[in-house]
């Protein structure tokens, strides 16, 4: 696949051939974040990052974004499905098997990237892929009625996981009349 910027051709299979831009943009796609935030969130250092954003850039995968003196990279919409797309094809598709009737939870916890808390109020998902947070978890694009700990798996299916992330500097009152 070639991507044209201006005069110039990328293919954008070389572009996200790198893991660290292939780790920057799926931080991106959830979050902007200022250059330095990205180094130390993937433990390089900052002018390697820059390096890689600026590919990125290039290829018009992100774009700097100005507060003040401060610069943010961002995935503009344009280009999010776009990248979406492309993720999922470098992305390794994981099949494991279980007997019909097993619990989720007996599935999920033959996942080695999943951390799973067990608590008096049920499971969660605690960590994927080394990346710590709260997650929900979708069963062939929805949202399951059940939480793992007692939903049962009778046929095929597939499984998404996603991040809760926390909103920040917002805050509402709610008054009643």
């Amino acid at each position: 696949m070639i991507i044209s910027i201006g005069r110039e051709k990328m293919d954008a299979f070389k572009v996200l051939g790198n893991e660290n831009r292939m780790r920057m943009l799926r931080i991106l796609l959830m979050q902007s974040r200022h250059i330095s935030g990205l180094a130390k969130e993937l433990n390089i250092s900052v002018p390697v990052a820059l390096r890689h954003a600026r590919i990125l850039e290039q290829a018009g995968f992100v774009e700097r974004q100005k507060a003040g003196n401060t610069h943010f990279l961002v995935v503009p919409e344009k280009a999010a499905n776009r990248i979406k797309k492309a993720l999922g094809l470098f992305e390794k598709s994981l099949v494991i098997e279980v007997a019909k009737g097993t619990k989720m939870l007996e599935a999920l916890k033959k996942i080695s990237g999943l951390k799973i808390e067990e608590t008096k109020e049920g499971a969660f998902i605690t960590e994927v892929e080394g990346k710590k947070g709260y997650y929900l978890y979708e069963v062939n694009g929805k949202l399951p009625s059940k939480p793992i700990d007692s939903l049962k798996i009778n046929k095929n299916l597939e499984i998404e996981f996603k991040q809760l992330l926390p909103v920040v500097g917002k805050k509402i009152s709610i008054k009643i009349k």
